[in-house]
């Protein structure tokens, strides 16, 4: 195929991938509005994290196919919307006065760093597991994701940040905020598979192995999450999972040959 043609392909999923997320953010949104009966607010910013931003994630994957990739900018651009998206979700969540709706609810020393370690740990498991599963399979992560790792002592600087931020306001806004108002409506357990389900189609740009990966981790975090009680001990594990899988093992995690080439091939998402 062309590049000519590779482009135009490209553009024709990324507007049906648009149009879907439209009729889905409508949907969502006259259901938790009309059905569920919730704020204007709350409504608006559930249809934002359930629909648009996991479509916009699965929308880039083609527009960016087989460009090269300004990591800073990526990283820079990340950490400003995950923190106008934990902020907002900070604000919307906690409007009437009790950081605990959020689940921000201190523990004893104790009970916070058992609670981060067995995360963690489990955190690790899943992306140990998923290592194997490439090698044992002959699978490829995505040319997208290998691009993203840090490369240079100054993008793992940014890196740390990043993660910091991810593992913040992620955890903010898919199991904090968004666990709580799903519950009412879905009951806990259900409420903890959509937003991991959700936070897995966020991680779009990591193709189908990626997506049922972070699915996974993000129902790893929602246990955490609930059967602790906090949500401190989960953003200590997300972010210490990122910076291990992006910063000290890195490469090798994802593949055991990683190619860094613009010619290599990924399959589509969907």
């Amino acid at each position: 195929m062309s590049e000519e043609l590779q482009e135009c392909d490209r553009h024709a999923k990324a507007k049906v991938y648009c149009v879907v997320a439209v009729c889905g953010f409508g949907s969502v949104f006259l259901w938790l509005r009309l059905v569920a009966d919730y704020a204007v607010a709350d409504t608006l910013l559930m249809a934002v994290l359930l629909v648009g931003l996991p479509f916009l994630s699965i929308v880039q994957v083609p527009l960016v196919s087989g460009l090269s990739i300004d990591r800073m900018r990526a990283y820079w651009s990340s950490i400003v919307t995950l923190w106008i998206l934990g902020v907002t979700c900070w604000l919307v969540g906690t409007r009437g006065g009790d950081v605990s709706a959020i689940g921000i609810v201190p523990l004893s020393a104790s009970a916070m760093l058992g609670w981060s370690i067995t995360l963690t740990l489990a955190g690790m498991g899943i992306i140990l597991c998923f290592r194997w599963i490439t090698d044992r399979f002959s699978l490829t992560e995505t040319r997208l994701l290998k691009n993203l790792l840090p490369k240079t002592y100054q993008e793992r600087r940014v890196f740390v940040v990043l993660s910091f931020a991810a593992g913040t306001c992620e955890e903010l806004a898919y199991r904090g905020y968004a666990i709580s108002m799903l519950a009412p409506v879905m009951g806990l357990s259900g409420a903890a598979a959509a937003s991991a389900l959700v936070f897995g189609l966020m991680h779009g740009y990591q193709g189908r192995l990626g997506v049922f990966r972070t699915t996974l981790m993000g129902l790893v975090l929602a246990w955490g999450f609930i059967a602790s009680g906090s949500l401190l001990p989960a953003m200590i594990a997300h972010t210490t999972i990122d910076l291990i899988a992006g910063i000290v093992l890195g490469d090798w995690l994802l593949s055991p040959e990683p190619d860094f080439g613009i010619d290599s091939k990924e399959p589509p998402l969907f």
